[in-house]
């Protein structure tokens, strides 16, 4: 997710009951509303799916974690070149 739309939906998760509301009612449509359109035969990601919401204040206090998780801050990225592109693979997975 794009940095300024995560900032977005966290900051709304943490301050606006309505968009809470539609948050725990419409999950695609409340992440429509801070621009982050799934397209239409698309599921909905399991993790903005939730039994509870955090309170505010939970999002607040972690907002930063939050926010490396939602914009891949937080994970390693897959830094090897071309494994899977056509004509490539044999050459990188025999490559030392």
């Amino acid at each position: 997710m794009p940095p300024d739309v995560a900032a977005c939906l966290l900051s709304k998760l943490a301050t606006d009951d309505a968009f809470r509301e539609l948050f725990k009612s419409n999950p695609r449509q409340a992440l429509s509303e801070v621009g982050y359109a799934l397209p239409v035969q698309a599921l909905v990601p399991t993790c903005v799916m939730v039994n509870e919401l955090a309170s505010k204040e939970e999002i607040q206090g972690a907002y930063e974690k939050l926010h490396a998780d939602l914009t891949g801050a937080s994970r390693a990225t897959m830094e090897v070149v071309f494994t899977f592109e056509h004509g490539r693979t044999a050459a990188v997975a025999n490559s030392d």
